[in-house]
């Protein structure tokens, strides 16, 4: 093959892409944001969320007010909880009336002068976010309580505090600072990456080959003294020059993100607020080598997609066409995705990394969380390389096919 046609056909691929401004859009400006805004919006949008929540005064249901005692009804106070007489406290917390309800029985003080236990029901809606904050403030109220109770009750007895506590279990995280450091949503970073690759590279494959047949100009390219070998050659790198682009683009709006909610929001964060940092790997810090790991294997990734794509989108005898036939190749990067979240519920073995797409999604959760091995990163590699090989000899034997290129 001619490498100087190879370029200058890559190159007018790339122009013709370009001249849509969707295009820089897309591959540049939404990766490169789209984390950091997620990393630092979500944290100071919950943490404001929390924090006005707990600031707020809350009416709550209760039946049986007056079965409550002076002392457990100031704590509940305390948390910001005003407690309003309810008819029926399932139906009004069902209905949205009040987030949370609860409902103290009329034995509730007999039965704590007689050292019976006593039970006070609480209703909230699960999966609710509000009622159930509303709920853990009764929670916490009745704990404290509670805690109140069993102290007086032991010092009156003679008894220490500790006679219920004969063992005590210290936890220690054996976690590597890498794997602290990425969150617990790190498989966030291979999925969007993988993600942008399928969206950066599909313009440019697209406008390659069904694009060309709606304008009429793929016949004259077909005529011309160039080798079938080296139209794929130059629309392949076209596709996967906009989709390295991307991904690069996404691995720099990590790392940026990384940064900024570490040196610029962290400090005006709250303590809940600053969880929810730690969870979407708000103190990653990646070296050098990190990062050219993450970059070598989204090189190999957008390769086997933008092989795929080319020879997927030559089938196409529209622009519109090849879209209804891109989009269900998202499927391929987000089942994989879902299922990296239970990686480590899941027995892979070593055999995982043979398996083209999910084997790079793996291996870049791998690299973020500071687990990655030689063997995986080879055989990784080598299965993205094979399969990237046999996708062009599909795209190439398409190209070949007259009743795919000429298919209007």
């Amino acid at each position: 093959m001619r490498s100087p046609i190879i370029v200058h056909l890559a190159r007018k691929e790339i122009l013709s892409t370009l001249r849509d401004r969707r295009a820089i859009f897309s591959n540049l400006i939404i990766p490169l944001v789209m984390l950091p805004a997620i990393m630092t919006g979500l944290p100071l949008a919950v943490g404001g969320l929390f924090e006005r929540e707990q600031e707020t005064v809350t009416e709550l249901g209760i039946v049986g007010l007056a079965n409550l005692p002076e002392e457990l009804r100031a704590i509940i106070s305390a948390q910001n909880v005003t407690l309003v007489e309810v008819a029926d406290p399932e139906m009004v917390v069902r209905e949205g009336d009040y987030p949370a309800a609860l409902a103290v029985p009329g034995d509730f003080v007999t039965h704590l002068a007689s050292g019976r236990p006593a039970t006070i029901r609480v209703y909230s809606k699960q999966g609710n976010l509000a009622s159930e904050l509303n709920a853990s403030k009764i929670m916490a109220a009745v704990q404290v309580y509670r805690q109140q109770l069993v102290a007086t009750t032991l010092t009156e007895a003679g008894l220490d505090l500790t006679v219920l506590e004969p063992i005590l279990v210290d936890t220690v995280d054996a976690s590597s600072s890498a794997e602290l450091a990425s969150g617990q949503l790190a498989w966030l970073i291979p999925f969007f990456i993988a993600l942008w690759t399928l969206i950066g590279g599909q313009m440019a494959a697209i406008d390659a080959t069904a694009g060309e047949k709606e304008r009429g100009t793929l016949e004259a390219l077909l005529v011309a003294p160039v080798r079938r070998s080296e139209i794929v050659v130059g629309k392949f790198l076209a596709t996967l020059t906009f989709g390295l682009t991307a991904a690069t683009m996404a691995i720099a709006g990590y790392v940026l993100g990384g940064v900024l909610i570490r040196s610029l929001f962290l400090p005006r964060l709250g303590e809940q607020a600053g969880e929810i940092v730690d969870v979407l790997g708000g103190s990653l810090s990646i070296d050098l080598g990190t990062v050219l790991l993450l970059l070598v294997s989204a090189l190999l990734l957008t390769s086997l997609i933008a092989a795929l794509l080319i020879g997927v989108t030559l089938f196409a005898r529209s622009f519109k066409e090849a879209q209804s036939y891109v989009a269900p190749l998202s499927f391929l990067l987000i089942i994989p995705a879902i299922g990296l979240q239970f990686k480590d519920l899941l027995d892979l073995g070593s055999g995982v990394y043979a398996v083209p797409v999910f084997n790079a999604l793996v291996l870049m959760d791998d690299i973020v969380k500071g687990a990655v091995t030689f063997g995986s990163v080879l055989v990784t590699w080598l299965s993205l390389a094979a399969a990237t090989t046999a996708l062009l000899l599909f795209a190439y034997g398409n190209f070949r096919r007259e009743g795919v290129i000429f298919r209007t």
